[in-house]
């Protein structure tokens, strides 16, 4: 595929321009065509960045051009006065700067190319432009014998191209008529009104020298353009652009043909100062066996800069970048079918290199490579895609030849390319990675490639695993395949689950089947060959054996469809006894010796706060038991039992001991003690256990076992139980005393209850005490106690309130009895801290008085009047 020759040149229009006078014509050179002519136009010879480009080359660079170009048969300089211009030397003179020119230092024996590279800088005309000049004016730079008229008129300036033939004798010599007619072109375009030809202008111009041959109107769009016509004042008709580098008829003129011609050949497009590399390509020596002849010009404006020349059988492309490289055959088809240097390839950086592997060849590009053979065509390679098919020994590797162009679009902005051998997968998040024809990317293609579960690869395939296995992973998880269990996916938690198992080679060894969804809550399941991993979101990924007691009881409840829902954990074994456990939502499955067993609910949370299986309750060796007193369940594991109901919570009764005995003894939880709202607790003062019942308290130490219950269970506890100061029980309790009351001893004291005086304590020593019991307790006149013993009175006293008055003690009056009116009156007094203080004896009582002594004087109460008096 030739690229079209549409793609034209970038003109620039610039206004200015005129005539100037003395020019002079030359008769057309004889050599091969190259230029078409066709692309000839007459109102655009030449841009004018190229034309006024005075450093386009340097001297160093004219200087290998002139060699370049010049024949074999050149004359000796030592010999010969007039050498070729690649060995000509000459004195130069120094030239004064003015508004046209810089000016010229002139020096000795001074180069051909120096003088050329001088001039150019000094005129801003390009070195390009006097090379052309000189060939177009004389022959100059092809001419193995020039003569010293030729150096004397080498740029035709001021010589008519009418008359004598003769040149101005001021002008001669190479430095001055390069230094003027480089002058002249910027006099022209300083002066543009002053001359015959101008930019931006229709200008009427003749084909040749003879008025005869008549005039064109060419619009001149630029001021090269008009400073080449004023310099050499002729049209090239279209017999000589018809003639090439040839003869056209009487009527032709080939001044300003033979400009564009050597200039385009030579240097490439007269529209850019780029093409000079892309002419010098076309003329190294194997271009024509690679790509033959050219059939266009130099075309240049491509992007970044670029230029290109088509030829017969391929093209030559250049950018600053890149260089000059041949594209040809069917990697240049493929290239132009991907927009040439527009497409992602962008330039070619290098040209065709053959000998690869099944007879292939392939060519660099800016952004990639170009890879053919006969088998699969030319097929670009680029990026990150490129980089990894590198890394697999390029076509030499296990995927061979790409077999396609990279194709996009897929799912997150991804590309794949495919190979001989497989294919590259690339995206952003994953990278680019391989996969091979197989077992492997026919499961995943099953899957769906990249838009499945697995997303994209992110590793390449590895192979020699257990069984003779391979894997690959992908973004979302792996897929595993042996010959025996085929290619299976494993993705997410249940991967991750998978992976704490030592992958293939653990207990369950590889997948069976694909993942498994749609399950109960969303759940899912994957099977393997040493069980199943199940996963839903509220119970995370755990495994169930293949077989076993736990797996069939699961599986006889339905799975995670019954009661039980998904495991929560994994199965366990190696337990107290040999016993095996896994926890499911709705319970956890025990084996042992004592057989299979379910433990749920509030029975489960207790029995795990105690260590399960490892703890002080051991194995279950029953079923769990309901439709007990109040709908109640009680559990029986070796170390006891775990009691439940609604009321009393879930709790535990020792296997053994006094407490239990005892609480069997009152017929359990259908006796008056009901179920345990406690566990047992023992380690208590003096050794002593307790344990708390609905009913009351059943406690045991050395003193003895006991049911505490009701207000005295409550005061004691209130107290700080066994840890308090009333200690544990040292006798049952007591009841059917008077008024219906009860009371029970305890190390520190003893606990008196009534309906009417409520519970308090009785200390078990001291004077309150002693008084109260000399006065017969609660039978006495001063009945139950109805508050505790306070202490921390004036003068270290205490006092206790009883039903039938209060006992105030301090340590030098005693303990006495205050009541009725006489308490009344001594409380108006302020009681012991007031002026009678403590009482001193007890109250005497007479026919018509009551007396008490206190500390400070004596109350006396009239028994007729009940008045109160002190004296």
């Amino acid at each position: 595929m030739m690229r079209p020759l549409m793609r034209v040149l970038a003109v620039l229009v610039v206004v200015g321009a005129s005539l100037l006078s003395p020019v002079a014509t030359s008769t057309p050179a004889q050599q091969a065509q190259a230029a078409d002519a066709r692309l000839f136009d007459p109102g655009n010879i030449i841009n004018d960045a190229v034309f006024f480009d005075g450093r386009a080359m340097t001297a160093a660079q004219i200087q290998d051009f002139l060699r370049s170009k010049s024949p074999s048969s050149c004359p000796d300089p030592a010999l010969d006065s007039s050498p070729c211009l690649e060995d000509f030397r000459m004195d130069t003179t120094s030239q004064a700067a003015d508004d046209l020119c810089a000016g010229y230092q002139g020096a000795i024996g001074e180069s051909a190319a120096t003088i050329i590279a001088k001039v150019a800088v000094s005129c801003r005309v390009s070195p390009r432009v006097i090379l052309v000049l000189l060939q177009k004016e004389m022959g100059f730079i092809t001419s193995s014998n020039p003569t010293a008229k030729m150096y004397d008129r080498a740029a035709g300036y001021y010589c008519p191209d009418i008359g004598t033939g003769w040149c101005h004798p001021d002008y001669a010599g190479l430095q001055k008529q390069l230094y003027n007619a480089a002058r002249q072109y910027q006099r022209y375009a300083a002066n543009p009104k002053s001359y015959s030809y101008r930019s931006g202008y229709n200008n009427t111009i003749q084909w040749s020298v003879p008025k005869s041959c008549g005039t064109s109107v060419v619009y001149i769009q630029n001021q090269a353009t008009a400073g080449l016509y004023n310099y050499t004042p002729y049209r090239p008709n279209q017999a000589a652009l018809d003639a090439g580098y040839g003869t056209g008829n009487s009527c032709s003129a080939y001044g300003n043909r033979n400009f564009w011609l050597y200039f385009t050949d030579w240097f490439g497009s007269t529209q850019h100062a780029t093409g000079g590399a892309v002419v010098a390509r076309a003329q190294a020596s194997d271009t024509r066996s690679l790509i033959g002849s050219s059939t266009g010009n130099v075309i240049c404006g491509l992007r970044e800069g670029g230029c290109f020349q088509p030829f017969e059988r391929g093209a030559i492309y250049w950018s600053p970048a890149s260089g000059a490289r041949i594209v040809r055959g069917p990697i240049h088809e493929r290239w132009a079918g991907m927009k040439w240097e527009t497409g992602r390839l962008g330039y070619p950086t290098g040209e065709e290199i053959c000998g690869l592997k099944d007879g292939g060849c392939f060519q660099d590009f800016q952004h990639g490579a170009m890879y053919r053979s006969s088998s699969t065509g030319a097929q670009p390679v680029l990026g990150s895609v490129r980089k990894k098919w590198a890394s697999t020994q390029w076509e030499t590797g296990y995927l061979g030849y790409p077999t396609s162009a990279e194709k996009c679009g897929l799912t997150a902005d991804g590309c794949y390319q495919v190979f001989q051998g497989g294919r590259i997968y690339w995206s952003s998040a994953s990278g680019a990675h391989v996969m091979v024809s197989g077992p492997v990317w026919n499961a995943w293609k099953r899957q769906g490639y990249e838009k499945s579960a697995l997303g994209y690869p992110t590793g390449e395939q590895i192979c020699g695993l257990r069984d003779g296995g391979c894997f690959q992973d992908f973004r979302n998880g792996a897929m595993y395949w042996t010959p025996g269990t085929g290619a299976r996916p494993v993705v997410g938690a249940i991967r991750t689950k998978w992976a704490s198992t030592k992958w293939e080679t653990g207990a369950l060894g590889y997948p069976i089947s694909a993942e498994a969804c749609g399950r109960v809550d969303e759940g899912c399941y994957q099977r393997f060959e040493g069980g199943s991993i199940y996963w839903s979101r509220a119970s995370g990924a755990h495994i169930v054996t293949t077989t076993g007691v736990i797996r069939d009881k699961w599986v006889a409840l339905d799975k995670e469809r019954g009661s039980l829902g998904y495991p929560t954990s994994d199965q366990e074994c190696g337990l107290r006894d040999g016993a095996c456990a896994q926890q499911f939502q709705g319970g956890t499955l025990t084996t042992s010796v004592h057989g299979t067993y379910l433990i749920r609910g509030a029975t489960l949370a207790t029995w795990a706060a105690r260590d399960a299986h490892a703890g002080t309750l051991g194995n279950p060796i029953a079923k769990t038991a309901c439709g007990r007193t109040d709908g109640g369940c009680y559990t029986r594991f070796q170390g006891g039992s775990i009691y439940w109901s609604r009321a009393s919570g879930t709790h535990i009764v020792s296997a053994t001991g006094v407490i239990r005995d005892k609480w069997v003894a009152l017929d359990k939880e259908r006796g008056r003690l009901g179920y345990p709202t406690s566990n047992q607790e023992c380690g208590l003062r003096d050794g002593a256990c307790a344990q708390q019942f609905q009913g009351g308290t059943l406690t045991t130490s050395v003193h003895g076992t006991y049911l505490l219950s009701g207000a005295v269970v409550a005061t004691w506890t209130a107290e700080g139980a066994h840890a308090g100061r009333l200690g544990n029980p040292i006798a049952a309790t007591a009841c059917g005393r008077t008024d219906g009351g009860c009371y029970t001893r305890f190390q520190g004291g003893s606990l008196y209850w009534s309906r009417a005086s409520g519970t308090h304590v009785i200390n078990a020593t001291g004077a309150i005490r002693d008084t109260w019991v000399a006065l017969d307790k609660e039978r006495g006149r001063l009945g139950y106690p109805t508050s505790d013993q306070r202490c921390g009175l004036k003068q270290d006293g205490c006092f206790q309130d009883f039903q039938g008055g209060h006992l105030y003690w301090s340590p030098t009056t005693g303990a006495h009895m205050v009541s009725g009116k006489i308490f009344t009156a001594w409380g108006a007094q302020g009681w012991e801290t007031g002026a009678l203080g403590y009482p001193t004896g007890a109250a005497v009582t007479t026919s018509s008085t009551i007396t008490q002594a206190f500390q400070g004087g004596t109350l006396v109460q009239n028994r007729s009047t009940g008045n109160v008096t002190r004296r």
